[in-house]
């Protein structure tokens, strides 16, 4: 079913969704692809020093899909009385948003490859695989945004 070129939610989504895969998508594939070559190992420091740290940045994971979903619901519920010409801002704010927040995973993981060397490789390329399993999980895809804005 084609849609016509002039939706607002159709244009904004073809805008933010390029731009939140390639922040979730390329930039941790980079980062897979750089560790252990470019980016180098430090010293690690005592095991449970890492490990808490470890335990630390999956909360902080968790928490962020947390967030996420909660947003999502409360931009939804509230997304059909939002003035049509400000869904497609409303829609790209977003999806770039939550790509950003879920980028922090990534991060977490090279912190935790750069403090925990080379016995954190395989946790640290966890956190950067998650950045883009939650990208796709839980960002809205154009039909939920398109329920949203009819109040479904």
């Amino acid at each position: 079913m084609s849609r016509p070129p002039d939706d607002p939610l159709y244009l904004g989504f073809r805008i933010a969704y390029p731009a939140g895969l390639a922040i979730c998508l390329a930039w941790p594939l980079a980062l897979q692809l750089m560790l252990g070559t470019v980016i180098r190992p430090g010293a690690a420091p005592p095991g449970g020093v890492i490990q808490e740290l470890g335990y630390t940045f999956t909360g902080l994971t968790f928490a962020i899909a947390f967030f996420v979903t909660w947003r999502w619901g409360r931009v939804r519920a509230g997304f059909r009385t939002v003035d049509s010409g400000r869904r497609r801002a409303v829609l790209v704010r977003e999806i770039l948003l939550y790509s950003v927040l879920f980028e922090l995973s990534s991060l977490f993981g090279l912190c935790y490859y750069a403090l925990g060397g080379p016995l954190a490789e395989r946790y640290s390329r966890g956190f950067i695989a998650l950045t883009t399993i939650m990208f796709f999980v839980f960002v809205p895809r154009l039909q939920a945004w398109r329920d949203a804005a009819q109040g479904e």
